[in-house]
């Protein structure tokens, strides 16, 4: 019995760990294929303003946050939506989007380089 909890255990540390690394290490392609997935590309664009800010604009406003307090704030607001940020078209709410992808995608658009 005892292998059975440390077999879980493993499975929930390799899980874990790669839960963070996805959130880490998210490619451009990678971010691409999610923003295609849940239709962020409808109203965002890297440098492009559309119905919401580009994603650059994005970066640059929170550059000076603290790293763990926007990217946790930028995934909620990915996933539930809201007004009042940027103007006064809300961002529609993603439910469909997994609490981890929320994550990874705000990571990378918090990676952006500001400007351009």
């Amino acid at each position: 019995m005892s292998r059975r909890i440390f077999a879980c255990i493993a499975l929930l540390s390799a899980s874990l760990a790669s839960s963070a690394a996805r959130a880490e290490d998210l490619s451009a392609s990678d971010a691409k294929q999610l923003f295609s997935a849940y239709g962020c590309n409808a109203c965002h664009e890297v440098d492009e303003a559309r119905i919401g800010p580009p994603y650059r604009a994005v970066a640059a406003r929170y550059v000076r946050s603290a790293q763990v307090e926007r990217d946790e704030w930028l995934a909620r607001k990915i996933r539930l939506g809201g007004a009042g940020s940027w103007g006064f078209v809300p961002m529609v709410a993603n439910p469909r989007l997994s609490a981890q992808d929320a994550l990874a995608i705000a990571r990378w658009i918090l990676a952006l380089e500001p400007g351009a």
